[in-house]
Order: structure tokens, then C-alpha cells, then sequence
């Protein structure tokens, strides 16, 4: 008996794998594709990030609003040592008993924080308050931001700065926060076109910022107007110090904020080389931020600064803003405003 069905068996029924070349040209699309959607699930992530931060701010300016709406005043930026009467200071009405806090101890309740157990008789520092000087709050974070080594802060408090720790205090671990207040400008931030040439002017209502050192703020003291006038900014990966998106060292600067609730981190607008990071006097270099993180503005989130205004409301700044326009928009009572000094430009989401 013959077996002839054999022969009338279709020869393209074989199984066979991909050819080498048929395999490089599937790992060739493949990695194509992942480069064009990679920037954009990047890109999208970020910009998640930049909402989550800006909601961030925005919290923390309506707290303030709440503070101001039961007291008719906001807290000051910070009080340091000047309001302590035991170390020859004044206190102010915000702050009767004279004892060293940042903005953020005044709001910590209304950040959801009431759990929270702080003194406002001892210093920040003091180990009353060591606990709540631990935390670490989301809200105080930037997502963006590179966290410090371990996620917090050390200080050894026998090397005391006078508005960071003090010799009672044991070396301890803090949280951390990124956004801050900008207390007002320098008087030599650039060399031509400045608004505040001397140091009377930099002192003065025309040079301060919307939340100050050592004194409360008032409605009617933002005479510029609270929407044309900043209330926080982001300061974000201290105590790292970073000039551009270089990091310099594992631990703070002499304006380096080193906890979430410490009262040293509000800063003023220096002028800034641009090619180093470096604050210099009178430079015409056009940066206003983004340069350095040592007592200045600074954002991880890339070519912008998001910041706050004093009627709770958020914005978000280019890198090519002036540092006379964004002094401007610090200053409380400088007869400017961003509406008046560039904002209507591509480089403001005001």
C-alpha cells in the first residue's frame, strides 16, 4: 500500500521563526517608539508634578489667609532673635512670647497639621518642640525636588547661626520644606535700572517683601496690591546647596533653610552672576532665580519658578523674567506691579 498524502502536503505550512534581520527591524521600531513616547510620558509626569507642587503653594497661602482672617494680620516670614526680648530684641503682637519660629509653625493647624504639638513659648529648636520639628509634612515638598541624603536635615546644635539652632540643642534630624518667603530685595541687584539703589530704599516699605522679618503684614500695607504682589516662592532642595542643577555639598550654606520650621530660611533677591551661580553685586546678568538655591528662588521643575501671591492665587514664572520685574513682583510697596512691568508677556502665567 503507497502513502502518497504526504507529497500533497503545502510546503509554506512549516513553522518557522523570525529571520535576524526581520528581528532587527522589530527591536529597531521598537526602540524608536519608546524614544518618542518616553519624553512625552516624561514630560506628562511632570507636569503632574508641577500641579501637585502648585497646589502645594496653594494651600499654604490660603492657611495664611486663615491666620490673617482670625487675627487681621499675617504672621510675620519669620521671627528670629531681634524679636526676643532675653537676647535684646522686641517682640510683636504675632509673636508675644519673642521666641524664634518660621512662617510654617503658625499655619501648621491649618494645613491639616493640628495633631501637631508646638510650643510658640520655646524656639523652634528647643527640645520642646522636637517632635513637630521632625515631621515631614507632603505638603512642605516639592515633588520635583531632589531629596536631601536620608530624606532630612541633620544640624549639630553646638554651632549655633543666629536664626538656626542653639547650643541646648542635641544634633537632631529635621523635616524639611521647599517653599518660602522672599522678605524683599537687595539694593544692588543690578547695575542700571534699578528701582532700589540704596540701602534706605531696600529698608524701606519699597523694598520689602509682602511677608517680612520680625513684623507682621497688613492688608492695607500691600499697597501694590495682593495680586501683584508675591506671597511664597519655591526654595526647594536645601540643605543641599545647588548652583544651576549642580549639587555643591551635603549640607547648607550660611542662608540655607535647614528644617521646615526653622527661622532662617526667608531670603531677599541678591543679584546673581550668571555664569556661576554666585550672588555678586550689581550684575546686569538677567537672572532673577533658578541660579542657586543658597537663600535664593529655586526650582527643579525645568525653565520655570511656580510661586504664590498674596491673594492666595498661583502662578508660574519663566527663567527669562528680569530681576527688576521680579523684584517687582516681591516687593509690597514699590509703586510696580507685573501688570505694569512685563507680565502681559509669554514668560508669566499670571
Amino acid at each position: 500500500m503507497y502513502h502518497t498524502a504526504r507529497f500533497f502536503q503545502p510546503t509554506g505550512s512549516r513553522n518557522r521563526g523570525f529571520t535576524l534581520i526581520e528581528l532587527l527591524v522589530v527591536i529597531a521600531i521598537i526602540g524608536v517608539l519608546v524614544g518618542l513616547l518616553l519624553p512625552a510620558v516624561q514630560q506628562a509626569r511632570e507636569s503632574a508634578r508641577r500641579v501637585s507642587c502648585a497646589n502645594n503653594m496653594k494651600q499654604h497661602a490660603l492657611a495664611m489667609h486663615v491666620y490673617e482672617n482670625a487675627r487681621t494680620y499675617f504672621p510675620a516670614a519669620c521671627y528670629t532673635v531681634d524679636s526676643d526680648p532675653s537676647a535684646g530684641g522686641t517682640a510683636t503682637k504675632g509673636n508675644l512670647s519673642g521666641k524664634e519660629h518660621a512662617w510654617t509653625a503658625f499655619v501648621l493647624t491649618n494645613l491639616e497639621q493640628g495633631n501637631v504639638n508646638y510650643d510658640f513659648t520655646k524656639h523652634w529648636w528647643d527640645p520642646a518642640n522636637r517632635v513637630a520639628a521632625t515631621i515631614q509634612p507632603s505638603v512642605f515638598k516639592c515633588p520635583s525636588a531632589l531629596p536631601p541624603a536620608g530624606g532630612y536635615a541633620s544640624i549639630d546644635g553646638n554651632t549655633r547661626d543666629s536664626d538656626s539652632a542653639a547650643p541646648s540643642l542635641d544634633p537632631n534630624i529635621f523635616g524639611q520644606r521647599d517653599y518660602e518667603a522672599m522678605t524683599g530685595v537687595k539694593h544692588k541687584i543690578v547695575a542700571t535700572g534699578n528701582p532700589w539703589p540704596t540701602e534706605a530704599e531696600r529698608k524701606g516699605p519699597r523694598g520689602m517683601g509682602g511677608l517680612i522679618k520680625d513684623a507682621e503684614t497688613k492688608v492695607a500695607q500691600v499697597t501694590d496690591g495682593m495680586s501683584n504682589t508675591l506671597m511664597f516662592v519655591e526654595k526647594a532642595g536645601a540643605p543641599d546647596v545647588y548652583q544651576g542643577r549642580g549639587k555643591l555639598s551635603p549640607t547648607g550654606a550660611t542662608n540655607q533653610t535647614i528644617a521646615a520650621l526653622d527661622s532662617l530660611g526667608p531670603s531677599k533677591l541678591d543679584g546673581i552672576d550668571p555664569a556661576t551661580g554666585l550672588k555678586r553685586d550689581n550684575d546686569d546678568g538677567n537672572v532673577a532665580f533658578n541660579a542657586t538655591n543658597d537663600g535664593e528662588a529655586y526650582s527643579f521643575h525645568p525653565g520655570v519658578l511656580v510661586v504664590s501671591s498674596m491673594d492666595g492665587a498661583t502662578h508660574v514664572l519663566s527663567e527669562s523674567v528680569s530681576p527688576v520685574l521680579f523684584g517687582s513682583m516681591i516687593t509690597r510697596a514699590g509703586g510696580g506691579s507685573p501688570g505694569s512691568t512685563g507680565a502681559s508677556e509669554p514668560n508669566i502665567e499670571w
